[in-house]
């Protein structure tokens, strides 16, 4: 099974959970094979079951590991009946020794051979790896929002085709990622600069609670491989903690310059914006725009434009702090804002677009003071 990962960094998070799902696996087939009895098969089906709910869970949009819903592909499918057929074969072998018909009674010194103490030490073993297991798949979705699976669709930034892609030559899956609106905000600053909170026009700097952005942007070429998009100009632009944009006339802050800029992809597709937690105004959750946008000299050659989405529970406590206090409680949130719950402008999502465009936060010091870390990954076609 391919495991999800925000970038080359996180990898060791991914492999740590596919070590701790194979050796828990081992530690159900062994007394299997040795006829360790039915309580070890009890131990067996329980794991396995945990680890099928744990995929289930992932396939479903909002859900609270990864608050997305992962991928549903006939490789994944394989995985989940194997482990089906796993669950019922050990149901069958423990019905049949329960009624003395599967297995020939071997002498009293091999079947004592597993005392209670190797019995409740390898229990223990297993419940850890189930523990851990469950610690890392969460820590997983706190930190990347990524569901487990194999590659995932990709919408093309110029219609609505869907395409498979995978990243090499690592086994990384990229997710989703549906188009939105532009909306009305949009200005061509072209400011090119990773610390968005400052104006540029007075040297102001905006206040609120410090969020970091790190976003990957993949490519897929025409084999179907996610490519790094190097040089791409990545646009964001956002409300400030009272809920306005800069150099909107009838915002009252024409002129002004805070909360928006740009950055070029590096070689690793990457980009990184420091800027603050967004505040609310009338109609919308919280969001985040972003436009992703390639040149051949001064010419366009496609262009890529959505919105990312905020975890509400994490929204009502930065809302409850000054200075976003000061502009009252948010009246919208994620389900109540009618784009995050519609369709994606490429017409791939047909409804909850938002549900896979939510940003993976987590709580990072700045400076001895409370704020985010917010990763994505984006696949478009731009080649």
């Amino acid at each position: 099974m391919t495991l999800a990962s925000n970038n080359l960094a996180l990898n060791a998070a991914s492999g740590i959970l596919f070590i701790v799902g194979g050796i828990a696996q081992i530690f159900w087939i062994i007394p299997l094979i040795r006829r360790w009895g039915r309580p070890w098969y009890y131990v067996g089906i329980i794991g396995t079951l945990f680890l099928v709910v744990i995929w289930v869970i992932t396939r479903m949009p909002g859900n609270p590991i990864t608050g997305r819903g992962g991928p549903v592909n006939s490789a994944a499918l394989i995985v989940e009946f194997s482990q089906a057929a796993f669950i019922v074969l050990l149901a069958a072998i423990s019905m049949l020794e329960g009624r003395g018909k599967f297995i020939v009674e071997k002498s009293n010194n091999i079947k004592r051979q597993h005392d209670s103490r190797q019995i409740s030490t390898l229990v223990g073993l297993v419940v850890v790896l189930i523990l851990v297991a469950s610690f890392v798949s969460t820590s997983m979705g706190l930190l990347m929002g990524l569901p487990l699976g194999q590659p995932i669709n990709f919408s093309s930034a110029n219609n609505a085709i869907v395409q498979t892609c995978s990243l090499t030559p690592s086994l990384i899956e990229v997710e989703s990622t549906p188009q939105q609106i532009e909306g009305p905000y949009f200005v061509d600053e072209r400011l090119e600069r990773s610390d968005v909170r400052s104006d540029s026009s007075d040297g102001s700097v905006e206040g609120g609670i410090p969020l970091h952005l790190a976003i990957n942007i993949y490519d897929i070429d025409n084999a179907g491989s996610c490519i790094p998009l190097r040089n791409a100009q990545v646009d964001i632009w956002q409300a400030n903690s009272q809920g306005l944009y800069s150099d909107i006339a009838i915002l009252g802050t024409e002129g002004k310059k805070f909360l928006r800029g740009y950055q070029l992809t590096d070689s690793n597709g990457t980009v990184k914006f420091t800027t603050i937690y967004p505040g609310w105004y009338e109609g919308r959750a919280l969001h985040i725009h972003i436009k992703i946008r390639t040149f051949n000299g001064a010419e366009k050659t496609s262009e890529w434009t959505s919105q990312f989405y905020l975890d509400d529970s994490i929204s009502d406590q930065v809302q409850s702090q000054p200075p976003y206090s000061n502009h009252g409680p948010r009246p919208f949130t994620n389900n109540q804002d009618s784009f995050y719950t519609g369709p994606s402008t490429d017409g791939m999502v047909k409804n909850n677009s938002g549900s896979q465009l939510m940003l993976h936060l987590r709580k990072v010091d700045v400076g001895g003071k409370l704020g985010y870390l917010g990763t994505f990954d984006v696949g478009l076609k731009a080649s």
